[in-house]
């Protein structure tokens, strides 16, 4: 099948718009999805779904109406969620547990929602929106690696259950990406005060952060990579689309001493 009808969460900006513009302009059947629209809105020429993933009620309203609109759904790509920077010492549970509702339960929810269907009509694509920062800590931003590393290691349990189904679930892991994550990153609260120990380390090191995010790989990258997988006979598991020295560090990962890799991590983003 060639013309397919794809859902792609958080589709209103950064990853998500470029991906729908880009399977739009591919010929596919598209619907973004935002917390601020309405079902069948459209933004700039994208059809739209009001999606919330901490209100699970809208994830099965949205698909819902695609499936009564479409009559089936080929690929779900879950790329929405948020990003959270702070000292995991300053990070509150309240601030931790809401990252982990979006980042984590809200996806499952989502694909909860669409395969039932998928199985139905005998089969279909999966595809998660996950980071590098899922396979090794960061300083300052381990909350956010953790829900990043949950979401892989679900993933990768999904890919072998739902394979009888004939679902093929992939995940994608973007390193740096040009999108307004700088805008919309939590910050955790104590991070933010001078009383914080770790306050000085961490307001140099997010300044750079953002600095790498600022000048880093147009979205439509991982929105190629997406159309991969998306039409492959045969999908990967996961799909690394980073720079290169940032995909040489997830090889690093893998085969030096974690002792190691962490002092190369602690040069780049010293925390004393």
């Amino acid at each position: 099948m060639t013309h397919k009808v794809v859902l792609v969460t958080g589709g209103s900006s950064g990853i998500g718009s470029a991906t729908c513009r880009f399977l739009h302009d591919k010929g596919c059947t598209v619907y973004g999805t935002s917390r601020k629209t309405a079902n069948g809105d459209t933004l700039n020429g994208i059809k739209m779904l009001r999606l919330d993933l901490n209100d699970h009620s809208t994830i099965q309203k949205a698909v819902a109406y695609l499936i009564e609109k479409e009559g089936r759904l080929d690929v779900l790509v879950n790329n929405a969620g948020v990003g959270i920077a702070g000292a995991v010492e300053d990070t509150s549970s309240e601030e931790t547990e809401s990252v982990f509702r979006t980042n984590v339960f809200g996806v499952l929810e989502c694909c909860r929602a669409v395969i039932p269907q998928m199985r139905k009509q005998g089969g279909g694509r999966i595809i998660n929106i996950s980071s590098i920062a899922g396979e090794f800590g960061l300083p300052f931003r381990g909350v956010y690696c953790a829900t990043k590393s949950a979401l892989d290691l679900l993933s990768e349990t999904m890919r072998m259950e739902l394979s009888p189904a004939n679902i093929h679930v992939s995940y994608i892991q973007p390193g740096d990406i040009r999108t307004e994550i700088n805008t919309n990153r939590i910050i955790a609260r104590r991070s933010k005060s001078p009383e914080s120990p770790h306050y000085k380390r961490f307001q140099q090191i997010y300044r750079e952060i953002s600095e790498e995010v600022s000048s880093a790989k147009s979205p439509e990258t991982v929105a190629r990579t997406v159309y991969e997988v998306m039409n492959i006979a045969r999908p990967k598991m996961r799909y690394p689309t980073a720079s290169f020295i940032q995909r040489l560090s997830l090889t690093l990962n893998r085969i030096l001493p974690k002792h190691l890799f962490q002092k190369m991590l602690m040069r780049k983003y010293p925390v004393e």
